[in-house]
Formats: structure tokens, sequence, C-alpha cells
């Protein structure tokens, strides 16, 4: 089958091969029976080469600048998905949201706009690396001087996204992309499609998912339901996948939604230091804080968290020049870093950050041995708190079954209050 091209009007045949600008774009051969027919035309100014990937919202194509060659990264929400308000409303808030922020670790968006069949594109740069969901998903810590470096560059960019007033209320390792470069991780930041603002103005996001998050690093405030939630909800979700980096261990593991959030709501994890031996104890009084129930005694911004994982390493710096450190330096420094020893109860346990943008105010905050619940009469304790079986706390002689069905009653009654809410 011959196809023109949309950039100089010659026809070619077998559809491999259209025209720029210092030569030709190769365009992906395809298998007649599973043929997209987007293929080789133009969304925007760039010509759609090949497809990468396909997912519940839409699908992932390689895209040609006509004239530089530049590759870039197109989604096209699917059909069905295309026809949902919601769905297409949290579209266009991830372009408009990240075309504002314009930091170096959040995804730089280049255009949006509709397709010729009623759907919607989303072009971005494109990216060369995976997901930190799939460097945690292996099951083993990630190494100290990576988590310095992740955790600075992540926190530099959702400060500025909170200085916008934005609130990317879904932060998760699958939404922390991992550049490859050489002088180590370079995170981008996706999704910031259930973005609110801190001074609403657009339409609200009703659907389970977009409004509260994902379940595993929801803050309580959104596991609750409530309205107010502001950037101290970004910074529960930092503290929980820092907690993952270093544990391997999900801060809040549950076999059901319901049961998470309870957990989120009512537990404390076990310390960072009593499941990885690399982790100072001066690390639990910060993931600790960043963790806390009421978001008014967490760190106040991402940078504060940032800065006293900083110094509860023993190493100096600010964010900012931890974010830029190569990850070799970061290493380097951490062999010889003394970390802080943790105080009593009540009193400073972390020295104060070096200073400069996202220096730490001296705060007092607490290290505590962590003591296991005592288990309820004629139940057998786990064996060790590193168990891959999420253990269910049973109370007062309920059941595991009757304690996740009381948990999901709540939950659900949490989600119609906020639908009728809205």
């Amino acid at each position: 089958m011959n196809r023109t091209c949309p950039v100089c009007g010659t026809t070619y045949p077998n559809q491999v091969a259209f025209c720029g600008k210092d030569g030709n774009i190769t365009i992906q051969d395809q298998d007649p029976s599973d043929f997209d027919a987007r293929l080789g035309t133009k969304l925007g100014r760039y010509i759609v080469a090949a497809r990468v990937a396909d997912g519940a919202m839409g699908r992932v194509f390689e895209g040609r600048d006509p004239d530089t060659k530049e590759r870039v990264a197109i989604k096209v929400l699917h059909e069905q998905v295309a026809r949902d308000r919601v769905a297409v409303e949290r579209f266009k808030r991830e372009y408009e949201a990240a075309s504002e922020i314009k930091h170096p670790h959040v995804v730089k968006v280049l255009e949006f706009g509709e397709t010729p069949e009623g759907s919607y594109f989303l072009t971005m740069e494109y990216l060369q690396g995976e997901e930190l969901g799939k460097l945690v998903g292996r099951g083993t810590p990630v190494s100290t001087d990576r988590v310095l470096r992740i955790a600075a560059q992540a926190a530099s960019a959702l400060d500025q996204a909170h200085s916008f007033g934005f609130i990317h209320r879904d932060l998760k390792p699958d939404n922390i992309f991992l550049c490859v470069t050489p002088e180590g991780d370079s995170v981008r930041i996706l999704d910031f499609g259930s973005v609110k603002m801190q001074m609403e103005t657009g339409a609200k996001l009703t659907a389970f998912g977009t409004t509260l998050g994902s379940p595993y690093y929801m803050s309580p405030e959104q596991a609750m339901g409530k309205q107010d939630v502001d950037q101290r909800s970004d910074v529960f979700a930092l503290a929980a996948i820092v907690y993952e980096m270093l544990t391997a261990k999900i801060a809040f593991e549950a076999p059901n939604v319901a049961m998470i959030l309870m957990k989120i709501m009512n537990e404390t994890p076990p310390p960072p230091s009593s499941r990885n031996n690399a982790v100072p104890a001066a690390v639990d009084d910060v993931v600790d804080k960043g963790l806390r129930k009421d978001k008014k005694t967490r760190y106040a911004s991402a940078g504060e968290l940032a800065a006293a994982l900083i110094t509860a390493f023993g190493v100096s710096g600010t964010v900012d020049e931890m974010a830029a450190k190569p990850q070799a330096d970061i290493a380097a420094a951490l062999a010889s870093a003394k970390p802080p020893e943790p105080k009593p109860f009540g009193q400073p346990s972390l020295a104060p950050a070096a200073p400069g943008k996202h220096a730490l105010k001296a705060t007092a905050v607490s290290q505590q041995a962590y003591v296991p619940p005592p288990a309820a009469a004629g139940v057998k304790p786990a064996a060790s708190n590193d168990s891959l079986t999420p253990q269910v706390p049973v109370s007062g002689g309920m059941s595991p079954a009757v304690m996740a069905a009381i948990a999901a009653g709540v939950v659900a009654l949490i989600v119609i209050a906020i639908m009728v809410l809205k």
C-alpha cells in the first residue's frame, strides 16, 4: 500500500520512509493484522514514526520532527477513553501543569491537540530509562547514593510545582521516571493529570483514583476524603517512596484498598533501619516525620524532607547541590560520612542542613525503638516484620474477614460522601 508523505507530497511504497529536511524519516513496518493508520501521519508538527507502548488510557508513539529529526513521545487517548470527560480533563491538566512548571526534573511537554478521529494527543520529550516502580519492584533496596540523588531531584521538582500552586496528589514510583545519564539517574516526574491547584478554579475531577490518588502513597487526609489537600500530601507520598527505596518494602501494604487506607490512617511502619542495616538510625526520624498522620507535624515542603535526609546520612550540601552531584561523588561522600547519633525522645536528632535554597530549619524530631504491637489472645505473631505476607491487625476477637468488611464499608462511605459533595 502506498502512502503520500505529509511533508513533501511524495508517494512512497510500503510505508517505510517519509521525507525530512536532511533525509528520510523511517516509519515502522506494520503487521497487516494489527495495522494503525496513524503511523506515517502527522500529529501537530511531528510525524508518527513508531508504536512504543499501550496502556489502559492510550497508546504511546515515537514521533519525529520533520526538520531536526528530534525524537518525541506522543500519547494518544484510546477512543473509548476520549469519550470520558474526566479522563480528557485530566489529560489536559497534565499538559497545562507540566508546561507551566518548566523544571528540569518534570517531564517536558511540547504540544496538546485533537486527532482527526476525535481523540486527544499529548507530545512530550522522549525518555530513555525506566520508571522507579520497576527499580523498587525488583525486591532489593536501592543504594543510598541513588536514594539521595533521586529524592533531591524529586523534591526540587515538587517544590517548584508547589510554588505555582500545583499539588501532584498522585505521586508514586510509577510516576517517577529515571533517565540514564553519565552522572547517574535524572528524574522526570510524570502525570500531573490529577493535579489540584491550591486555589482551585477549574472543574473538579470526581473519579475514584483521580481525586484520591494511588492508595499505597495516599496521605491520611486523602484517605479520609478531606478537601484541604496541600503540598504536605506530596511530602507524605515522597516519604513513603523514600521508605520503599530504602527497604524494598511498601510502607503501607495490605491485600486490598480498604485495608491499605486503614493502615495509612492508623498504623506506623517499622523504621527503615530495622529493615536495612545500611540505613542510619537518624534516617528513621526523617521518614517518621514525613509520614506523620497530622499534616501540621510533617515537613512543610518536599525540600525540607530531602534536606533532613541528606543531614541524616551525614553528608553535606543543599538539596539543589545533591540533585546536581554525580552519583559517584555522592557514593564517595557516603563512604566517609558520619551520620548523627539519634537523640532521646523529644530532642533534636539532626544537625542543621547546609545553608541553601532548601535549608532545613532546626526542628525537634524523635527517635524511639520500634516495638511491634502486642498480638491478640490466641493469635500467633508473625515470625518477622519483613514477612512478605501482609499482617492483618486483629483486635477484640474480630476475625480478619470482619475487619476487612468494616474497613471496606468505611472506604465506601468516604467515596460516596466525596461524590455527593462534588
